[in-house]
């Protein structure tokens, strides 16, 4: 079987994925408030609006917080390619602190790096509402045999 050429204009397959994303099978990313914002053809944008329990006991946002949403809107943009994927490594440099009552939203964007046969890389930035590089991930996805299913996205 050929592989599927995506487009840039296939609307309909990133409106869904979005949906798919973002909905209540996608358990962890509901609990943390995770919200994928838009996809495209080797990237994602997604966002955390900062709620009280995304703080740590010394009033910042929680690097798991953090990692959780680049790790998200990372795996996001890796299945845009329509192929399932799940994370093999992660690293994450944390730039500037986001503290609690200054940060109202954290903002992720990731863009490819790599999309090889079996594995494909990803950087993804994640600013605050006012722009300010927050943390910078690097994460490396392997492709899962099978076609993506967005089942209940419909």
């Amino acid at each position: 079987m050929a592989e599927e050429k995506i487009q840039d204009t296939d609307a309909a397959f990133f409106e869904k994925l979005v949906a798919y994303r973002n909905s209540g099978l996608n358990y962890f990313a509901a609990h943390t408030n995770i919200e994928i914002l838009d996809i495209g053809i080797g990237w994602a944008t997604g966002r955390i609006v900062v709620q009280e329990h995304h703080g740590n006991p010394i009033g910042s946002i929680h690097g798991g917080c953090l990692f959780s949403l680049a790790d998200s809107v990372g795996g996001a943009a890796a299945v845009s390619r329509k192929k399932a994927a799940t994370t093999v490594s992660s690293s994450i440099n944390y730039v500037n602190a986001a503290m609690l009552g200054k940060v109202t939203e954290l903002r992720a964007r990731a863009t490819e790096l790599k999309a090889g046969k079996s594995t494909c890389v990803y950087r993804v930035d994640i600013t605050d509402q006012e722009d300010r590089l927050i943390a910078t991930a690097t994460n490396t996805y392997f492709y899962l045999k099978g076609e993506l299913k967005l089942s209940g996205a419909d």
